[in-house]
This record gives structure tokens, C-alpha cells and sequence, in this order.
């Protein structure tokens, strides 16, 4: 499939694709999903940028999907975002961790299942604070651990 037209350069992008797998994955997508994801990519790019202790964000497939980690800092625990089917999509986190737990506790009108998965419909809009708190709880796992 070859990207549509809002979405054909990577280099205007803000966060450049790492590879041709991953393009591939997000140029898979409906537009109205592709734009969800981009916007919540972005996020997590510009909290490695706005916080040292979470550092660089290394993304890579993982099962097939856009994930994301922390190599350098190991500071999180990896984020991963899914087609759920054409009108749904979901960020997993490790099952291992509370990080759903803590979401599902936090924002009870979100459906997280309370164990791996935080659930959207593409026309959902997403309040950019509270992802940015969720994304943070994974982003800062092991930190927040290591504080407690």
C-alpha cells in the first residue's frame, strides 16, 4: 500500500520512521487510525525529549506492532500500539507490571482493562494531559520504582 498524500514524506515528519518495517505497518492503517497513532508517537517522542531521565525512545516492531523503549536509560517499560480492528486500537503495557492497574485506578471513564490494555476508538478525541500522564507511568516504570 502506498502512503496517502498527508502522509507520503517521511521527512516532514517530526520523528522520522526508523524503518521500513514500521512505515510499512503505519501506512496500513485507516487515515483517521494513522493520525491517532502519529499523534500519540509524537507524545511519547516529546517526552524523551523533555525529560533526561526517560532519554532516548527506541521503536521497533514488537509482534508485529510500533513499540516503544528506553535502551539507554532502561527507565520504562515498553509501550505498544495495536490495530484492534478498523474502528478500535489499543496501548499495551507489560502484563508483569501495575502500569494498567494504576491507568484503569486513575481514569475509571477510559476503558483499561486494568491488566495490559488501554483502549480508543479512532473518533475518540484523547485528552493530551491524561495520555501524557499514562505514558509517563511507563516511560518512568522502573524509576518509579526504584523510588518506592
Amino acid at each position: 500500500m502506498k502512503p496517502d498524500s498527508n502522509f507520503k514524506a517521511n521527512s516532514k515528519l517530526k520523528y522520522p520512521l526508523p524503518s521500513e518495517e514500521i512505515t510499512s505497518y503505519y501506512f496500513n492503517l485507516t487515515p483517521a487510525m494513522l493520525e491517532k497513532f502519529m499523534e500519540i508517537r509524537n507524545w511519547i517522542y516529546e517526552l524523551s525529549h523533555a525529560d533526561e531521565k526517560i532519554g532516548e525512545i527506541a521503536e521497533c516492531l514488537k509482534w508485529g506492532e510500533p513499540s516503544f523503549l528506553t535502551p539507554k536509560t532502561k527507565s520504562g517499560s515498553t509501550i505498544r500500539m495495536a490495530k484492534v480492528n478498523e474502528l478500535e486500537f489499543a496501548l499495551y503495557f507489560n502484563c508483569k507490571t501495575t502500569i494498567a492497574k494504576e491507568i484503569a485506578i486513575e481514569f475509571p471513564e477510559w476503558n483499561c482493562d486494568g491488566k495490559r490494555a488501554l483502549y480508543f476508538s479512532v473518533s475518540q478525541k484523547i485528552s493530551k494531559s491524561k495520555l501524557i500522564i499514562c505514558l509517563k507511568k511507563a516511560l518512568l516504570y522502573h524509576k518509579r520504582k526504584e523510588q518506592k
